[in-house]
């Protein structure tokens, strides 16, 4: 009988991996990011669970261990491809578009949720969720019209990076503060500023603790590892440091996410034969559909159906959000002609608002119910599926370096 539980166990391994591989081969020529049919496969998964009871309790832990190696990678990356030191050099043309625009989409997000009838902690996961972008579905149209090494595309590189670090951070103090105002019959202030001060001054000790890491020990670490590894083990390694970065990260009670996102930003300044190995690529590609997977395989087909309302107007809430929050400061702080299509890429939501969703729903159904699970799932899939197509005909219509009408 173990046997034949190992076997059901590697055969739906396997074919999650096939699923997706296949899908992220047949995505870019559908013009839809690979993240919406990683999350199909698991919602394919869930009901095929119900008819036919495939996900023993096992095999929901493997898929919960490979889901958290997934958003091990998925973070580290994001943290990768940042650039601290360039993005301080931008920050003050970039400041402005990014706070106005985390600060509305934030509160569009809360009172939609509150709008809706959910609890004032799931609406303020949900105003947190939705103040993030993804940089992943926005960047392709600006590659595609060649624009992203203009000032607009860099600019709109500097905020999508700038939302997504603000979003792990907002999630990491909102995951303190949660349990305080769950045991408070209203807010107890003073016990919340104990809790998120202790939490500050630990994420700043954690914070020169990774700076110190990043200017003293990774440049020879990484030297040596460029002269004596070849390139698969030197990946290796690094992805081994970055795991247990995670690792310590979670044990303090800062969770995977921060840590992983730490972990990538250490490495960020590393040679770039380290930073793009093509070995850290396979194992990203492998994990991180997992991740998504397990999102889908989470959601109950039942409160589909009461998710649909909630999603709608979470949708149109995320998308005027990001519309208007950086519409109108794009049009004194970017280019001429290009706060539209600046707007349109920061609509997306995906990696980092479902990591502040799938966290807080770890902390109890109280926190995150169904309902918003499957709602922030629906947003997920909708501008995701919507925002590329969109994006691509606005700067198509400015032309390659072109003028672009905002």
């Amino acid at each position: 009988m173990h046997g034949a539980l190992d076997a059901l166990l590697v055969g739906l391994v396997g074919l999650a991996t096939l699923l997706a591989t296949l899908w992220r081969g047949l995505a870019p020529r559908l013009g839809i990011p690979p993240l919406v049919g990683y999350i199909l496969i698991g919602l394919g998964f869930g009901l095929a669970d119900e008819a036919l009871a495939l996900f023993s309790e096992p095999a929901r832990f493997a898929f919960e261990l490979l889901g958290a190696l997934g958003l091990v990678a998925l973070l580290f990356r994001v943290g990768l491809g940042s650039h601290p030191q360039r993005l301080l050099e931008k920050l003050p043309r970039a400041s402005l578009i990014w706070l106005i625009s985390v600060a509305v989409s934030g509160l569009a997000g809360w009172a939609a949720a509150r709008m809706m009838g959910l609890g004032e902690i799931a609406s303020l996961v949900a105003g947190v969720a939705l103040t993030a972008t993804s940089i992943g579905v926005a960047l392709p149209p600006w590659q595609e019209a060649g624009q992203l090494d203009t000032e607009a595309g860099t600019l709109a590189l500097d905020v999508a990076e700038l939302d997504d670090l603000s979003g792990v951070l907002l999630m990491a103090l909102l995951l303190a503060a949660i349990p305080t105002l769950q045991a408070a019959h209203g807010i107890a202030w003073a016990d919340l500023a104990t809790t998120l001060s202790t939490l500050l001054l630990g994420l700043a000790a954690f914070t020169a603790g990774c700076w110190a890491f990043a200017h003293w020990l990774e440049p020879p670490l990484t030297r040596a590892l460029e002269r004596w590894e070849t390139p698969p083990a030197r990946l290796l390694v690094v992805v081994a440091l970055g795991a247990l970065i995670a690792a310590g990260a979670g044990l303090l009670g800062f969770s995977l996410a921060i840590g992983a996102l730490f972990a990538g930003l250490i490495f960020s300044g590393a040679p770039e034969g380290v930073r793009e190995d093509r070995s850290y690529l396979v194992l990203h590609d492998f994990l991180v559909p997992f991740f998504f997977i397990g999102i889908g395989l989470k959601l109950e087909p039942a409160a589909l159906q009461s998710a649909l309302a909630v999603g709608a107007v979470l949708l149109l809430a995320a998308v005027a959000g990001k519309l208007v929050g950086t519409w109108l400061p794009a049009l004194l702080a970017a280019p001429a002609g290009t706060a539209l299509p600046l707007a349109v890429s920061m609509v997306p939501r995906a990696e980092i608002a479902m990591v502040v969703v799938d966290q807080a729903r770890r902390l109890g159904p109280s926190v995150v119910p169904d309902t918003l699970y499957g709602a922030m799932t629906l947003v997920t899939l909708g501008t995701c599926a919507l925002t590329p197509p969109v994006l691509g005909r606005l700067l198509a219509r400015g032309g390659p370096g072109g003028r672009l009408r905002g």
